[in-house]
């Protein structure tokens, strides 16, 4: 599983973390607050080209909610 992304509050953390499941072509992201599961949602066949557009609006939630970003959980340019 992979972070995707860090958010944070005073005393609690948040986390967006996804994984690729091979065996049936499907990207699934998790949100855990506090070490503890609150969502996930399975994008497979026909949900899989809105994968991105969740991920971005589950990511906006967090900023609208005042929710600061981790920085050291943002993704990094290749190159």
């Amino acid at each position: 599983m992979r972070l995707v992304r860090r958010y944070l509050k005073p005393g609690h953390v948040a986390e967006i973390r996804e994984r690729t499941v091979v065996q049936i072509r499907a990207f699934e992201f998790f949100v855990f607050v506090n070490g503890n599961l609150i969502e996930s949602q399975l994008f497979q066949g026909d949900r899989l080209g809105s994968y991105a557009v969740e991920l971005q609006a589950c990511c906006a939630q967090f900023r609208d909610s005042g929710w600061m970003e981790d920085p050291t959980s943002a993704p990094r340019a290749h190159g």
